[in-house]
C-alpha cells in the first residue's frame, strides 16, 4: 500500500477549524487504497503570531525533516493554501522534500493571492519559484487552473474540484417559517462577518423575521459572537462547532446558507451546505461560480434552471434584498434548494475524486 504524507492544520476541530482541514479528513477518511500519515502543519486556532509562531515553525522544519528523511519511499501530498504566511513558509518545507528525492504533489487550497490583482514582489518571486517545479498542482476549477498556466507560469495542473461526504438528509423548507438562515466556518472580517451583522440588523429593522445560526469557532474569541447576540437577540443562536451527528443536524436544518466570503477557493461548507437541499448565498469568488448558478433578480422566471444566488462583495443591501426575495418566494426557495442538491449528485462524486487523486499519484 503506498504512503503518502499529508500535511494540513490539526485535524481536531477543537483546535483548529480549517477548509484545508476538512479536505485532508475526506481524502485520509475515503482513500483507501493509500496509507495516510498526517503531518500538522499550521497554528491552531488560538496560537497567535510572533515570535512564538517563529519558534513553533522552526521546530515543526526539523520534525519534518526527520519524517523526510526516514520516508523517501513516500509520497508528500503537500495542502498549499496562497496566503501570506503560507508563502512564506511552505516553500522551504516543500522544497526540502524535493531535493532528497521524494514525491510530491501540492494542493493548492484557495488564499487571497491566487486571485489577488496587485501581489507583492517578494511574494510573487517564491510563487513563480515554486510554480516552476516540475511536479503535479491540484486546484479546483479550470479557472485556478488558467490562472496559474498564465500567471505564474505552472504547467502540470490537475483540476479535482473538493467533494462533501453524502448527506444524510433532505432538507424541504418550510411555506411560511421564518427561514432559518445558517453560516459554517471560521467566524472572521475576510468571511464577511461584518456586512453579514448589518445586513440582519437591517431585516429585523424591516420585520423580516429569520433565524441565523453560527456553526464554527472565531479566529478571534469574542470578536463577533458576543456582538450577533446582543444587536439580533432571539433571532440569533451560536452551537459552537458541529461534527458527526450534530453537524448532518446542522446541515439539515438550514433553508439558507449565507457567506459573504471576501476571498475563497472552492469551501467544503458550500458544497456540504447544497447537498442537504440548502440554498447558498454567496459571493462570486473564487471557484464558487463553477458550482453556484445563481438567479437574476432581472428575470426570476429562469429560476428553474439555478441552484442559489450572488450577492455582492462588501454590500450589505445585496444581502438583505436576496433574503427578503427568499422570504417572499418560499416556491423559488425550494427550487433552488432542490437544484443546489441535484447538482451536488450530478457533479461531485467520491469515488470520482478518489480516482483521480490516485491517478496523480500514480503519475508520480
Amino acid at each position: 500500500m503506498q504512503k503518502v504524507i499529508i500535511t494540513a492544520p490539526s485535524l481536531d476541530p477543537t483546535q483548529n477549524v480549517s477548509g484545508v482541514s476538512s479536505v485532508v479528513q475526506f481524502i485520509i477518511d475515503n482513500n483507501k487504497e493509500c496509507e495516510y500519515s498526517h503531518f500538522e502543519l499550521g497554528k491552531k486556532d488560538k496560537e497567535k503570531r510572533g515570535i512564538g509562531n517563529v519558534t513553533r515553525i522552526l521546530k515543526c522544519y526539523k520534525k519534518w525533516k526527520g519524517i523526510i528523511n526516514t520516508n523517501k519511499d513516500a509520497i508528500v501530498h503537500y495542502s498549499f493554501p496562497l496566503s501570506a504566511p503560507s508563502i512564506l513558509r511552505d516553500p522551504w518545507f516543500m522544497w526540502y522534500a524535493l531535493k532528497n528525492g521524494v514525491k510530491m504533489t501540492v494542493h493548492l487550497h484557495g488564499g487571497i493571492f491566487l486571485t489577488a490583482t496587485k501581489i507583492p514582489f517578494f511574494l510573487m518571486k517564491i510563487l513563480k519559484w515554486v510554480f516552476s517545479w516540475d511536479i503535479p498542482f491540484i486546484v479546483l476549477s479550470d479557472s485556478e487552473k488558467e490562472t496559474l498556466t498564465t500567471r505564474f507560469g505552472a504547467k502540470n495542473v490537475v483540476v479535482i474540484p473538493n467533494c462533501p461526504a453524502p448527506a444524510l438528509s433532505v432538507h424541504i423548507p418550510s411555506e411560511k417559517d421564518p427561514l432559518r438562515l445558517g453560516y459554517l466556518g471560521r467566524i472572521e472580517v475576510n468571511k464577511g462577518m461584518n456586512e453579514l451583522l448589518e445586513a440582519c440588523k437591517k431585516l429585523k429593522a424591516d420585520n423580516i423575521p429569520f433565524e441565523l445560526v453560527f456553526a464554527g469557532k472565531e479566529v478571534h474569541e469574542g470578536e463577533y459572537i458576543p456582538i450577533y447576540q446582543k444587536e439580533l437577540g432571539d433571532s440569533f443562536k451560536y452551537v459552537g462547532l458541529v461534527s458527526g451527528k450534530s453537524k448532518a443536524d446542522f446541515l439539515g436544518s438550514l433553508d439558507v446558507f449565507v457567506m459573504p466570503t471576501y476571498f475563497e477557493g472552492l469551501p467544503m461548507s458550500l458544497l456540504e451546505t447544497m447537498s442537504y437541499g440548502t440554498v447558498p448565498v454567496v459571493t462570486p469568488v473564487g471557484s464558487i461560480p463553477k458550482v453556484v448558478n445563481s438567479i437574476s433578480f432581472s428575470n426570476t422566471e429562469d429560476v428553474l434552471e439555478k441552484n442559489g444566488a450572488f450577492i455582492k462583495v462588501k454590500d450589505v443591501d445585496s444581502i438583505v434584498d436576496t433574503i427578503k426575495f427568499l422570504h417572499n418566494d418560499r416556491e423559488a426557495l425550494r427550487i433552488l434548494g432542490k437544484n443546489a442538491r441535484k447538482t451536488i449528485d450530478d457533479n461531485f462524486s467520491t469515488a470520482r475524486y478518489v480516482e483521480k487523486l490516485n491517478s496523480i499519484y500514480a503519475s508520480l
